[in-house]
């Protein structure tokens, strides 16, 4: 009974803790939509982005969005949610710009992977970290691809038209977003709360944990050596954990250069799935639903996963 107690206890704390950290976030996200629309500067923002929705058939509000996902993944995909709830984009539009938006979070990689990865590795800490970015661009360019092919071309839009009463002020617009956001947030949050309260309760009665353990098993179905499973373990643990084990194991010869790249990418391949279960899915049912985010991820998973196994067995091969 203490032990469901403590179950309870510390799931209502994570709860607590992921809700602080998504809900200003997807409520910053839905604002700024609004407050775009009723600015009509949406032409404006998303110029910068007319390459990718152009080619992809999306309308420009998905630049935007896409730009916002730079800064904040999460406040764009509240963006693109608020956008299909008020018949700008449809249910397919959503799904390949929400595809495409998760390429600036892969971009962004280099925040934190080259000050560990590069000085502990050196030129094979760059080659890991540009496999990975290579990898996001490809996976971007095929969803890219499958948007111009699936979607229909979105007709060419002069500049935005002029509000018959006089542009509106930032403030203007500001208390006119209320309402709109308002609404949409009720739908989004409806959803978001008890989807991460269940996430929550799941994680910690080791759902996950267990999930990852069963994971850690399987790099023995890849092209690394036995020291390399170590490796593997760590990175459950941390990136930097498994950088660090890498680096003393090539510095002492155990593993060369060639064996470090492979197993970083075999461990990244393994500790994805952890991750989009723990918690990218979490955002993704919460934000979009749990049946379209499910779809969303379930793309996303099979996309950057499948690329990232073809590239850990052709380096395996040819390298």
């Amino acid at each position: 009974m203490d032990g469901t107690a403590e179950i309870v206890s510390a799931a209502l704390g994570l709860s607590f803790e992921l809700l602080v950290r998504t809900v200003p976030i997807v409520v910053a996200g839905v604002l700024i939509a609004e407050v775009l629309i009723a600015l009509r500067v949406t032409d404006k923002i998303a110029s910068v982005a007319y390459p990718v929705t152009t080619f992809s058939h999306l309308p420009r509000e998905c630049g935007a969005s896409f730009l916002l996902a730079f800064v904040s993944p999460q406040a764009a995909d509240a963006m693109l949610v608020d956008y299909h709830h008020r018949g700008m984009i449809g249910r397919r539009q959503l799904v390949v710009a929400a595809l495409i938006n998760s390429f600036p979070s892969v971009v962004m990689h280099w925040r934190y992977l080259i000050p560990v990865y590069v000085p502990l590795l050196g030129a094979f800490g760059l080659i890991y970290f540009t496999i990975l970015m290579g990898i996001g661009f490809l996976k971007t360019g095929i969803v890219m691809a499958a948007g111009r092919v699936l979607l229909p071309e979105v007709p060419a839009s002069g500049p935005p038209e002029k509000p018959s009463g006089g542009a509106l002020s930032v403030r203007e617009a500001l208390r006119a977003s209320l309402g709109p956001t308002a609404k949409t947030l009720r739908r989004i949050l409806g959803i978001m709360i008890p989807t991460i309260v269940i996430v929550a309760f799941l994680i910690e009665a080791g759902v996950f944990d267990a999930v990852a353990a069963h994971l850690e098993g399987a790099g023995r179905l890849f092209p690394i050596p036995p020291e390399g499973l170590a490796i593997v373990a760590a990175k459950f643990g941390s990136y930097v954990a498994a950088a660090s084990l890498a680096s003393g194991l090539l510095a002492a010869g155990d593993m060369t250069g060639r064996d470090i790249v492979i197993t970083l990418l075999v461990a990244n391949l393994l500790t994805s799935v952890v991750t989009y279960l723990r918690w990218l899915g979490s955002f993704y049912a919460a934000i979009f639903g749990p049946r379209l985010g499910a779809e969303i991820m379930i793309l996303s998973v099979v996309l950057q996963d499948g690329l990232l196994l073809a590239a850990i067995f052709l380096l395996a091969w040819f390298w």
